[in-house]
Order: C-alpha cells, then sequence, then structure tokens
C-alpha cells in the first residue's frame, strides 16, 4: 500500500481544518514530503471543489513540477476536458468527482482515461459529490455508493477513490465498512484507494491489512501524529 501525503489548498493557502499547516508554503511542504520519503502527492484545488473556480490550478501545477514524483490533482474535476489539461501540464493523474456519475457516458470515458481515478464520495451511504457541473451534482446525488462503484466498474474504471464525507477532515477513522461494501459491488478487478480520517499508524496497518492500494493522510502529517516514515513501516 502506498502512503500518498495529501497537499490541500484554498485561496493559494494550505487549507484543513482549525487552521492547521495554513502558515506553510504549499511547495516547500510538498518537497518536504519528497525528503520524507513521499512516492506520490496528492494536490487538491478546494477552491475548484467547493465552487468550481480552479483557482489555485497553477500554483498546485507548479508544486507537481517541483515536486519530482508523481503527483495527482482532485478537486471537483468532472470532465474530460479538465483532465486533458492535468495531464497536458504534468499530472500523473486526476480524481474524477461523483458527479460524472450524473451522466453515464462521461462517466465511461472518464474511467478510461489515463491516470484516472474515479471518486466514490459517500455521506450516509448515497453519493455526495464535491464540485462539477451542478447539473451532474444533482443528478449523481443521492445514488447509493454501492451501486455507485459496480456502475463505475462496469462502466470500465479500474481505480476507485472511496471517502466518508462524515469522518473526512475529523480524524474519525478510516471508512473500512465502506470500502467493503465496495469491494462487494464492484466485484474483481478494481483497485481501491482511500484518505480522510486516518488518525494513527494502527488505522494504516488496518487500510493495509484489508488491502487498499493507497491511502491519502492529510491532517495527521501535519499534525506530527506520526510520521510518513512510521506510516510507511506500518504497512511494509
Amino acid at each position: 500500500m502506498v502512503i500518498v501525503p495529501s497537499i490541500d489548498v484554498r485561496s493559494g493557502r494550505i487549507a484543513y481544518r482549525g487552521d492547521v499547516g495554513a502558515a506553510l508554503d504549499p511547495r516547500e511542504l510538498a518537497l518536504r514530503y519528497v525528503r520524507e520519503g513521499a512516492l506520490e502527492l496528492h494536490l487538491v484545488d478546494l477552491d475548484g471543489a467547493e465552487r468550481g473556480e480552479f483557482a489555485n490550478f497553477s500554483l498546485l501545477a507548479n508544486v507537481a513540477r517541483a515536486a519530482g514524483v508523481p503527483c495527482r490533482l482532485a478537486g471537483g474535476i468532472a470532465s474530460i476536458e479538465q483532465a486533458k489539461r492535468a495531464r497536458d501540464t504534468g499530472f500523473a493523474g486526476v480524481l474524477f468527482s461523483s458527479a460524472v456519475f450524473g451522466d453515464r457516458n462521461l462517466l465511461h470515458r472518464c474511467a478510461r482515461t489515463a491516470g484516472a481515478i474515479i471518486e466514490i464520495e459517500s455521506r450516509d451511504g448515497r453519493l455526495a459529490p464535491r464540485g462539477g457541473d451542478p447539473a451532474l451534482v444533482a443528478a449523481a446525488t443521492g445514488v447509493l455508493s454501492r451501486d455507485a462503484a459496480n456502475i463505475a466498474a462496469l462502466r470500465g474504471a479500474k481505480d476507485l477513490y472511496v471517502i466518508d464525507l462524515g469522518t473526512d477532515g475529523r480524524l474519525g477513522g478510516p471508512p473500512l465498512v465502506l470500502l467493503e461494501e465496495m469491494r462487494v459491488a464492484a466485484r474483481e478487478g478494481v483497485r481501491f484507494h482511500t484518505g480522510g480520517g486516518v488518525r494513527s499508524v494502527e488505522d494504516i496497518r488496518a487500510l493495509a491489512r484489508w488491502g487498499a492500494a493507497s491511502v491519502v493522510v492529510g491532517r495527521a502529517l501535519l499534525e506530527g501524529i506520526f510520521t510518513l516514515a512510521e506510516a510507511k513501516a506500518a504497512c511494509a
């Protein structure tokens, strides 16, 4: 399992609950994580996810180029054009918002895009997309998360990013029950990634035992609850 440090940015500044890390420079934090052994980074444009304005795209693209390791871009991405722009700028891949479930043909195209991971953004067992065209968001909202996993697999998705929005950013623990529901629904041939809520190396071990392909960790690393080295050792 790969440990992927997350750098969440809003209005050009690192943004986590409680202003954790707000004074840090995103580029310097990325370089710090790479020095500490990160093999990949998860870069999030919160303005894109929250308002549909990709105000941090250039900043995050610069961070990705400086990092020297593969970087994923996330934050309300719900079109092939946005994904192509990200790939052309140097991102290794993108996470598509759950909004793409609002159009099955679009979902199929996104699932087959190079470097694509489809998000299952779940709240109380149903999709709650963050970002994307309002019509897509409206059509996708409320779809059962387990049905979404099955639909994505049938449309060719090979990688799903499962997140429980009820624990995201709150150190509430990893979504192991939700992940298992997704695995049963998707059946074979899908890799599962997750993030949000990781609070300890024990959570890392549990996800590694479960079989997650990667886990995104943000706040716990910034707060020094555990180090990247400790996280990597926990899933070795």
